[in-house]
């Protein structure tokens, strides 16, 4: 059995996309899944599988889509890729807030074309980095006016794509274990 993060993508934002927390819980346990534990009422769940990745998403995918009556973007991390990530944070010694640091899960890695308008920007005082498949971002003076979050979410990139704070990608480390 594998331990598995879950990132869902517009749930609880808006109307018409509620998801309670107890339904994704009873969705997951249909689908096999153990130990299923939620975290705050955005889309992110922690549990274990048998299950490898493309079955266990699929299974995930059609299930929210059942329920919610649209397609929702879902992102699967493994214990070791989370402890990989938060290993890996290349803004650890600047970043003062931690729900200024974020990072973006993208289900593919991002071709060169596709963060190029990143590339060609200067957001300074803001700061990102791609690793893989995840984009870091640091903004100092908060998410809400952000040039740097603003070019984030127009990038052309290709299949899921949602991002988290760093305090909730730690609380969901956290819970893993």
């Amino acid at each position: 059995m594998k331990r598995w993060v879950l990132l869902l993508r517009g749930v609880n934002v808006g109307k018409g996309n509620v998801l309670p927390t107890d339904e994704l819980r009873a969705m997951l346990e249909k689908l096999e899944c153990a130990d299923v534990r939620t975290y705050v009422q955005s889309g992110n769940a922690v549990f274990s599988s048998a299950l490898p990745a493309a079955p266990l998403t699929e299974g995930i995918e059609r299930a929210l889509e059942r329920y919610m009556g649209r397609p929702i973007d879902t992102t699967l991390r493994t214990r070791p890729q989370m402890a990989a990530i938060v290993a890996g944070n290349p803004f650890e010694r600047v970043a003062r807030s931690h729900s200024n640091l974020c990072v973006t899960f993208l289900s593919h890695r991002p071709r060169p074309s596709e963060v190029a308008p990143l590339q060609a920007r200067d957001f300074g005082p803001e700061l990102f980095r791609i690793e893989g498949r995840e984009i870091y971002t640091w903004h100092p003076n908060g998410q809400g006016e952000s040039p740097l979050r603003e070019a984030l979410w127009k990038l052309p990139l290709r299949g899921a794509v949602t991002t988290r704070n760093w305090n909730t990608v730690r609380k969901l480390v956290e819970m893993l274990a």
